[in-house]
């Protein structure tokens, strides 16, 4: 099914899992927030948490600065 992710289509496998999505795109767990139109999902829920066609996903990075 596709997705976007940060204003990106991108292909996953149906009834995949926030947590499951970050696998397949190869993308770090640590330090980062995770967004499905527009509400944040808590880590913790990441693995129940189911995603749908055309689901909005934004991920966005910690940095570190000063």
């Amino acid at each position: 099914m596709t997705i976007n992710v940060n204003n990106q289509p991108r292909s996953i496998s149906e009834n995949s899992s926030i947590s499951s999505m970050l696998d397949q795109l190869d993308t770090t767990k640590n330090g980062i927030a995770v967004a499905i139109n527009n509400i944040v999902i808590r880590k913790d829920q990441w693995l129940e948490t189911v995603l749908k066609e055309n689901d909005q996903v934004t991920i966005i990075q910690a940095t570190q600065g000063g």
